[in-house]
């Protein structure tokens, strides 16, 4: 890994949920007459894009291209989100629109580097029959028109990715001989089959197989990914681990922690969308599953360091 890393001739295809990540920075100094609760006096305001559509930025950020497939709303948010995109020279014509979807909006408010509160704004039922038909038709568009080296397919639990979808994405992909990464949440966990490179977090893991797993121990850790595997036949698969690092197990059966160097971090949301980001393009590129982790940790350190969901750059890395 001594090289400098080069993204620049991968093309990446990104499926998922999107949203819109909105901060209101500022400062409490009093509490409020009206109730026991802090008054944040707000000083900035910022919108980011988040779930599928950071992971698009990442990958644009590290060199490549990204190829972003979703669906949002007609309403504010969405339009708000393409704009964000194009803002950022992201290729927005696969990003559908529908009258009838919600597009999500977190909006989190900040006392200094401190999350005061977080709502949300959203729906997270199925697309319908209709707008998935539209969805894949645009998938197969994508596919025949553009050399894709790597699916992404991430997964909020938003409605985007339906179980039929996701199965079209997979038989497509293995015609095509296109490897898949997914960063999965639990809706959906075992819809994905014989997966490239696999990545949940401790968290999922452990609910998925339906018991506790010591994210301190090897053997903890081990048992858990062969019984993932007798369920999803996952070919890769990385676990990250938060302080403890990531976890590895390879299709040849090999396991290891890549563990992370130890920083003060301000602010996880987002290092899970550049672990993904990371990991699917050096795999790509026949990394190995170690350098692969080391890389993503290295990132995800960067990230979050910062406050919000940030995507990492090429040259922070390099």
């Amino acid at each position: 890994m001594a090289a400098k890393l080069n993204f620049s001739n991968l093309h990446v295809l990104i499926i998922g949920d999107v949203m819109i990540d909105f901060y209101l920075f500022g400062e409490v100094n009093r509490i409020s007459p009206e109730a026991p609760v802090p008054v944040v006096e707000i000083l900035s305001k910022e919108s980011r894009l988040g779930g599928a559509a950071n992971v698009a930025l990442n990958i644009h950020h590290l060199g490549a291209t990204p190829h972003l497939l979703t669906m949002v709303g007609t309403d504010d948010t969405g339009n708000q989100l393409v704009k964000l995109m194009e803002d950022n020279e992201l290729i927005t014509e696969h990003v559908l629109q529908h009258k009838s979807r919600v597009t999500t909006l977190k909006t989190r408010v900040f006392d200094e580097d401190k999350q005061v509160v977080r709502f949300d704004e959203e729906e997270v039922a199925d697309i319908t029959d209709a707008q998935e038909a539209q969805l894949l038709k645009e998938f197969k568009r994508i596919m025949s028109n553009t050399k894709i080296d790597i699916i992404i397919i991430q997964d909020y639990n938003k409605g985007v990715l339906t179980k039929h979808f996701i199965k079209q994405i997979l038989l497509v992909a293995t015609k095509s001989e296109i490897p898949v990464a997914v960063d999965p949440k639990e809706r959906n966990f075992f819809d994905y089959q014989a997966i490239d490179l696999f990545k949940p977090n401790l968290r999922e893991l452990s609910e998925a197989i339906g018991y506790r797993i010591n994210p301190k121990s090897i053997e903890s850790l081990r048992s858990g990914a062969e019984e993932l595997r007798r369920k999803n036949r996952f070919k890769n698969l990385m676990v990250t681990l938060g302080a403890n690092g990531i976890f590895c197990y390879t299709k040849e059966g090999n396991s290891f922690i890549v563990p992370s160097r130890a920083i003060k971090a301000a602010d996880v949301s987002g290092a899970g969308d550049t672990v993904i980001s990371l990991a699917s393009m050096a795999y790509v590129q026949k990394y190995t599953m170690k350098e692969m982790a080391q890389m993503a940790n290295k990132g995800a350190g960067v990230v979050c360091k910062k406050i919000g969901v940030v995507p990492v750059k090429l040259k922070e890395l390099n």
